[in-house]
């Protein structure tokens, strides 16, 4: 009986009586394994397979690996991608602050300066009908003077140009307009030949310090018959045509 062998089951039960080589090819086929309790005549008690080795003709079964000298399972760090996003995504940030900090205060500019620009291409109408009354010979209009009395105002102005100055006065950007001229004579019901017509326009709603309350003037040269553009607008919101 000292080659009989008995092996447990999974299910608590056991199998046998066998020989050591019916045990054998049971663990070669893989229907037990090194770790399933064996037992014999003369044994105390179940013992594994893997411990019965030798008396079973097979090699020498090394033991288990202690926990300390087990290989590390491989680490998964971040995709190379993911990485790259990241970085990317850090770099981003203060690139697109610095992008905001350049562009917004540009694009308020840009909107500023297309406000003065509509402002002074609205005044096109008013310029053309003082230029008109020059051409005939009549005196420039003058809306608003200190140097003019009152009651000699209505010489000097005309139906046109008050419809042409109501028209710009509608505009939003406009605070006031002015016709004048740079050498008049209070007294006088008619004007020399040099004398110059202008129109000043105040300007409103632009919300910034240096255009708000600002003003744009144009000077009509009697000989050329042309407007010459200036204002106290902040050079970078001026007209091309006004930076003289």
């Amino acid at each position: 009986m000292a080659d009989t062998w008995f092996h447990a089951t999974p299910d608590g039960g056991r199998t046998g009586p066998m020989r050591a080589d019916d045990l054998v090819r049971l663990l070669q086929a893989g229907r037990i394994h090194a770790a399933t309790p064996v037992w014999r005549d003369g044994m105390a008690d179940w013992a594994p397979l893997a411990s019965m080795a030798s008396q079973l003709g097979l090699p020498p079964v090394p033991p288990p690996l202690p926990r300390a000298a087990m290989p590390a399972p491989p680490r998964r760090g971040l995709h190379w991608i993911w990485i790259v996003a990241l970085v990317l995504a850090g770099l981003a940030v203060p690139v697109l602050g610095i992008l905001t900090a350049i562009a917004v205060p540009a694009y308020a500019d840009y909107r500023a300066r297309s406000g003065v620009l509509e402002v002074a291409a609205n005044a096109t109408p008013l310029q053309l009908t003082v230029q008109a009354a020059r051409l005939e010979g009549r005196p420039c209009p003058i809306t608003t003077s200190s140097r003019v009395p009152g009651a000699d105002r209505a010489a000097f102005s005309s139906v046109e140009v008050d419809a042409a100055r109501a028209g710009l006065l509608a505009h939003p950007r406009v605070a006031d307009v002015l016709t004048t001229q740079d050498t008049l004579d209070p007294g006088a019901r008619s004007v020399a030949a040099g004398d110059r017509c202008g129109i000043v326009i105040r300007l409103q709603g632009f919300d910034h310090v240096a255009i708000d309350g600002e003003t744009l003037t144009w000077w009509l040269d009697p000989a050329a018959g042309q407007w010459t553009c200036s204002g106290t607008v902040a050079r970078r919101f001026l007209p091309a045509t006004c930076r003289t």
